[in-house]
């Protein structure tokens, strides 16, 4: 496994710290990792330990900063990267573009609580989005829509072996506050500064260190911490260190370590480090902190901007070896059971084998059910194809009854009717974006379901390239000529995937078949494909003369009558003249109990509609009536069904409505008497 560390820069830091021990902890463990950073203090640690390191400068916070997303895919390339991990916004948005059509795998840790949804919404699409504490977990959650299933909680670490526990008694003799981290407004140095005020009045030959630096943005800042400590003729007492890389060394020699930050850490490392090195840690009551510390028991947590809580919690320390020592030792003891380096790398190499191994898989597919019916044998084959893949299916909500239960697929993401309006696919593409697929597979094929697959940003998407087919990474020319199946596979045939058996498939259903208890021979009559599509129908005497027929001819059956609610009118002027041997479910049937009703009939007539594919999947004999569509292109050849079509110069226009009859002139040419000879037959 290869793996890419992406960093703005690799200078001290909780992040840069973590980085290096995870470089030197994997390279012993059969994880190659290259580091990618606009470089820093830390580079050459990095190549005395013979890790790559890339300098490129991915630290800029300008739309010029996506002009390295070329040179960053180069690398990826060249190295071989199995997995980009990026550690902050601007790496993050380069390494995620430039992992797109890739196989390389994308991961974010997010170390902070980000304000800014636009600029932070891509920590979220990480395959796994790694938070060091429940604090950033919550906030990716809350904020950002992240789905908890990605979400993989790997708290900061100590290296055991590099901060070394000194016994409170020795520190006694000690006279040295620290406290860590960059020179920073959110620190709130400025209230350790006051406090300690108090603290050098109860023994003036105390000192306060401050390790860290200030960028230029924060100089003024550090020139008012100045001012103050002049102000408070602390000059002697108060030193500002500046950067130091030997963080252990420093704590070796502390008395106390205070971390009065005024913002919610995301974690809090120095805390833990100070625990480790047998320092009692005073620190502000919010985010990381608060998960760390136990207040009294393993370190002293006070109120942030509150100076004299600060005061009163060192002078407490201070004037309490005994309760100082206790704080001390059940700290190094949560350490080792639960911040020690081996533990959360464990966990971390964890996480990238998960990302290894899973596959995220979307397919499209909003409607007609009839359509998606069809496509049930490519969610099959794409199944066995991936058996430990996750497979989603985007579809409308007005199907999800009907395939909630289906084998094939893990997940369902619904849609209103709707979604052809922008911001509709605005909305669902953002979802998608951060569920992370690594392939979506186009089966609708307009222009809406390939802006949706564009905007999702998927690793690779596949569909034909028609419409706007262009916006997906992998596309193939459409060929009208084609049956639904072949169709379909064609668009598989791009991940190396076949439809093994060419043939419609279900799957059983619990609902049972309401209104149809008993058993006998039960033929079903479909009334109507759809109100919009007037011309797909039999007209109703044609409707009453088969019924008729069967009643008369065949004493031992029973007639179904299904259909929409439309078509209820219909279905009770036949029922009226049909007596005892005719059940009329007209638009009493929910879609989930379709498939139940239709399992119990022997025979199904029907129009060109969603139940025909239902139902020969179902194994029924079928006798299928077309007139404006062509049969070829909407039907998957069977023994089981018998298609009823005539061919006219008018034949398979395609249109809603007849343009020569107010009943469809094509269907009018197929005769009852003609339908229910093939009745005969079938139950001979």
């Amino acid at each position: 496994m290869r793996v890419m560390q992406i960093l703005p820069a690799m200078n001290i830091g909780g992040t840069e710290r973590g980085v290096m021990d995870l470089v030197k902890f994997f390279k012993s463990r059969g994880i190659e990792n290259i580091v990618v950073s606009s470089g820093g203090r830390l580079t050459e640690e990095l190549e005395k330990l013979g890790i790559k390191h890339y300098q490129l400068a991915v630290h800029r916070k300008s739309p010029l900063s996506l002009l390295h997303i070329k040179s960053l895919k180069a690398i990826i390339a060249k190295e071989n990267i199995d997995i980009v991990h990026a550690r902050s916004r601007v790496p993050a948005w380069l390494s995620f573009f430039a992992t797109r059509k890739t196989n390389t795998q994308f991961v974010t840790t997010a170390h902070g609580v980000y304000k800014s949804p636009l600029s932070s919404e891509v920590m979220g699409w990480g395959k796994y989005v790694i938070c060091p504490s429940k604090l950033v977990a919550r906030h990716m959650k809350d904020s950002f829509g992240v789905p908890e299933k990605k979400i993989r909680i790997v708290q900061r670490w100590v290296d055991l072996d590099k901060f070394t526990f000194r016994d409170y008694s020795k520190r006694q003799e000690s006279n040295l506050i620290v406290s860590m981290g960059r020179i920073s407004p959110t620190k709130g140095y400025e209230f350790l500064i006051e406090a300690f005020k108090k603290v050098v009045r109860f023994n003036p030959y105390f000192k306060l260190k401050i390790i860290g630096s200030a960028d230029k943005s924060k100089l003024r800042y550090l020139d008012y911490l100045k001012s103050m400590v002049r102000r408070f003729s602390l000059n002697y007492n108060v030193e500002f260190c500046g950067f130091h890389k030997d963080v252990e060394n420093v704590l070796s020699d502390a008395r106390i370590l205070v971390a009065p930050s005024v913002i919610e850490e995301s974690f809090g490392r120095v805390a833990i480090e100070g625990f480790a090195c047998g320092v009692p840690v005073i620190a502000s009551n919010l985010g990381g902190f608060k998960e760390i510390i136990e207040n009294g028991k393993d370190g002293i947590l006070v109120e942030p901007k509150n100076p004299g809580g600060i005061a009163e919690a060192m002078l407490k320390i201070i004037k309490n070896p005994q309760y100082a020592t206790e704080l001390t030792l059940k700290a190094r003891r949560k350490v080792e059971q639960s911040y020690n380096l081996q533990y959360c790398l464990d966990l971390t190499k964890k996480v990238y084998q998960e990302t290894i191994e899973s596959l995220n898989i979307l397919v499209i597919k909003f409607s007609s059910l009839g359509d998606i019916i069809l496509s049930l044998p490519s969610l099959k084959a794409l199944r066995e194809a991936y058996p430990q893949a996750k497979i989603t299916l985007l579809t409308l909500k007005k199907y999800y009854s009907f395939l909630c239960d289906c084998p094939y697929i893990d997940e369902i993401v619904a849609m209103d009717d709707g979604y052809k309006r922008i911001g509709n696919i605005n909305k669902i593409s953002k979802a998608l974006r951060r569920a992370s697929f690594d392939y979506i597979i186009d089966l609708q094929n307009n222009r809406s379901s390939h802006l949706i697959a564009f905007l999702s940003f998927s690793r690779f998407s596949f569909g034909y390239r028609l419409r706007w087919g262009r916006l997906l990474t992998k596309s193939i020319a459409y060929d009208r000529k084609i049956g639904p199946l072949d169709s379909q596979e064609k668009i598989l045939q791009l991940l190396g995937v076949r439809i093994s058996e060419k043939k419609l498939v279900f799957w059983e259903r619990k609902e049972p078949a309401k209104g149809l208890l008993e058993q006998g021979e039960l033929i079903g009559i479909n009334l109507s494909a759809s109100a919009r599509w007037s011309s797909k129908n039999w007209s109703p005497d044609q409707i009453k003369h088969l019924v008729n027929l069967i009643q008369k001819n065949l004493p031992e059956a029973k007639v179904v009558l299904i259909g929409e609610p439309a078509a209820k009118i219909v279905a009770e002027a036949i029922e009226k003249s049909a007596g005892l041997r005719l059940i009329n479910l007209c638009g009493k049937t929910a879609l989930g109990e379709i498939a139940g009703v239709l399992a119990k009939l022997k025979i199904f007539i029907t129009p060109d509609t969603a139940t025909l594919h239902l139902a020969q999947s179902l194994g029924l004999k079928v006798i299928a009536l077309f007139g404006p569509t062509d049969p070829k292109r909407h039907t998957v050849p069977d023994p089981s069904l018998t298609v009823f079509s005539e061919n006219l110069p008018c034949s398979f226009c395609y249109k809603p409505k007849c343009k020569f009859s107010d009943q469809s002139l094509c269907l009018g040419k197929i005769t009852p008497q003609a339908v229910f000879n093939k009745i005969k037959e079938i139950l001979k």
